[in-house]
Order: C-alpha cells, then sequence, then structure tokens
C-alpha cells in the first residue's frame, strides 16, 4: 500500500468536514483498512473503517497496485483532523506507519485550474513559458503538477509560477512502488501498470482541485484554443452551458501540430510557428469538467454524476497537441 495523498472533504463553507479521501496504490487482497485521525501527532487518534470510494478497473491484466480511493468518516470527530494513517483491521494506530498530513483543498467556485498529471525527466523551459503565460491568459488560477526528478531548469520555471502563485506541485516517487520496474518515459512505461501509476495522480487532481468550477486534464504539449480567444470560463458560461445546462463536462476536439512538418506559421513561440495540423483525431480525447457534477475521471474519460452528461465537441473547439 502506497498513499500518495490525503484529502478532507467540505460540507458547506468548511464548517465541518464529512470525510477524508485517500488517493493509494492498492496491492492488498482481501484485507480490511481502518483509518486513524489525529489532531495532533501526539494525540490519541480517532479509529474509523476505511471504505472503497473508487476501485480503478480498466486494463487489469498484470496489475499489482490498483490505482484506489478511500474514503475515512469524520462526521464524529470534535477536531479539525490533521493527520491520517492507514492500518489494517484490528492494527494498533502506531504513528510509525505511513502518515500523511492532510489538505484541505481550495474553494474558488469561480475559478479554472489545470491538473497536468505527472512532470518527470526533461521538460523544454523555454516551450513551459510559452505555455504558463498561455494558460494565464486563458484564466487559469491553478496548474497543479505531481512532479517527479526533473532537469534543473523545468523545476525552475515551475518554482517562478509557483512564486507567482499559479503552480501547486506535490511530490511524486520518483521509484514506484510494488515489484515491477517501471517509470512514465516511453522506454520505461509498463502497459498496464503504468495506467494505474498516472490514474494515481489523476484522483489526486480530482479531490485537491474539486472546489473549482472548471478542470482541464492536459499535458504541457497541449493548449485548448478558442476561435475568439475567449477564456475557458468565458466560453464555457456564455456559449457552452447555455446550449448544454446539464453538462458535467465537454469532450474536446484534437488535432495534432506537428513540429517535423517544418515551420508554417510566422514568430517565435510554438503556437505561432506551427500551426498546419491533422484533421481532428476522435481517439484522443481530453476534457474539461466540471466538479460539482463529476462523478470520476481518468485522463480521457468524465463520469458525470446522476442527472449530467459528458459532452463530445465535434466541430466546436478543439485542443492544440504539439508533437
Amino acid at each position: 500500500m502506497y498513499i500518495l495523498s490525503a484529502v478532507a472533504q467540505p460540507k458547506l463553507l468548511w464548517n465541518m468536514v464529512e470525510y477524508i479521501v485517500l488517493n493509494v496504490l492498492d496491492g492488498s487482497v482481501g484485507i480490511m483498512f481502518d483509518c486513524c485521525i489525529y489532531g495532533r501527532k501526539h494525540e490519541n487518534a480517532y479509529r474509523t473503517m476505511a471504505h472503497i470510494k473508487h476501485k480503478y478497473t480498466v486494463d487489469k491484466r498484470d496489475v499489482k497496485m490498483f490505482a484506489t480511493q478511500y474514503y475515512c468518516s469524520c462526521q464524529d470527530i470534535n477536531f479539525k483532523p490533521l493527520y491520517i494513517i492507514l492500518v489494517e483491521r484490528h492494527a494498533s494506530c502506531s504513528p510509525r506507519a505511513q502518515m500523511k498530513t492532510v489538505i484541505y483543498p481550495e474553494m474558488k467556485e469561480n475559478s479554472t485550474a489545470i491538473c497536468t498529471k505527472v512532470a518527470f525527466n526533461y521538460l523544454n523551459p523555454i516551450h513551459l513559458i510559452e505555455w504558463f503565460e498561455y494558460q494565464k491568459l486563458m484564466g487559469v488560477e491553478t496548474v497543479l503538477i505531481m512532479l517527479q526528478t526533473l532537469n534543473s531548469e523545468a523545476y525552475a520555471v515551475f518554482k517562478h509560477y509557483e512564486m507567482e502563485g499559479i503552480v501547486q506541485l506535490l511530490s511524486f516517487p520518483d521509484v514506484l512502488p510494488g515489484c515491477i520496474d517501471r517509470g512514465f518515459e516511453k522506454n520505461r512505461w509498463h502497459m498496464f501498470q503504468s495506467v494505474h501509476d498516472e490514474q494515481l495522480a489523476v484522483f489526486t487532481c480530482e479531490q485537491l482541485l474539486q472546489g473549482f468550477a472548471f478542470v482541464a486534464v492536459i499535458d504541457f504539449d497541449e493548449y485548448i484554443i478558442h476561435d475568439k480567444f475567449m477564456t475557458y470560463s468565458e466560453f464555457i458560461k456564455s456559449e457552452l452551458l447555455p446550449l448544454h445546462p446539464d453538462a458535467a463536462g465537454f469532450v474536446l476536439n484534437v488535432s495534432f501540430f506537428l513540429t517535423d512538418w517544418g515551420i508554417s506559421g510566422t514568430g517565435n513561440m510554438l503556437t505561432t510557428k506551427y500551426i498546419r495540423r491533422t484533421n481532428p483525431r476522435y481517439e484522443r480525447y481530453k476534457n474539461i469538467y466540471l466538479p460539482r457534477r463529476t462523478k470520476t475521471l481518468d485522463t480521457h474519460t468524465i463520469h458525470p454524476k446522476k442527472g449530467y452528461k459528458r459532452l463530445i465537441l465535434l466541430e466546436y473547439k478543439f485542443l492544440q497537441e504539439l508533437q
């Protein structure tokens, strides 16, 4: 069992924490767990049963550790939960176990956020700066990044935008737990287990960004383009939601802008130099979703709550992916 994050779930205006969600890679079979919740590290723990909220079951073959969410009720607690550990049923609550700090997500009901999943290995710092500045123009307030070891220049860019207040960094293990040697690089990607590693990051985004109005799950080589260059929240509120008031999220039309086709535009930026693109690739789904209307999600799919729908925009908007 590896716990990446523990996130509080609010009731109304944080006057009460209903439960805590733990985002984990779980290799256990037939084992039941309890949560030990602390207000301070050295006081007695409040103990309650851990229940599975969601277990990711896509690509189950050769998977040893499943991306899983556990939840633990806090309704009978009379203190603010600060720390939590997960122990086997009837085992003692030991602070020596894998203790996690409970994260209280920001509540920004009129704002937009981006989940980039995991940053690793090497990213071009100049391209990153262009990407961040574009997201700022599009009204993005928070970019959540899970961080492995990265080239120092790219890390410096992240730290700059963290100081600006737009980036939130969360550590992701370089050595992934379990018996399978793997990573996110192409030559280390495990066809089945790595999907669950990535989903662990998406689960964490889902929980930490629950207080935003709109969230996009995209990578650092992807740009959401509107034909009138409206901000994300502007075109969703003014154009999409009036037409689709029951939408939980929107699936974006994706085209590839291939850099090895040569320069086809002007200027020095990626988004202006390379303007030749493929026809839309309908199998490459990416989404902007509304957290309050979404039950769960993965990299390419959202699952709406009852009464809401996932809308596929085949002709309306497109997402630019630079290759």
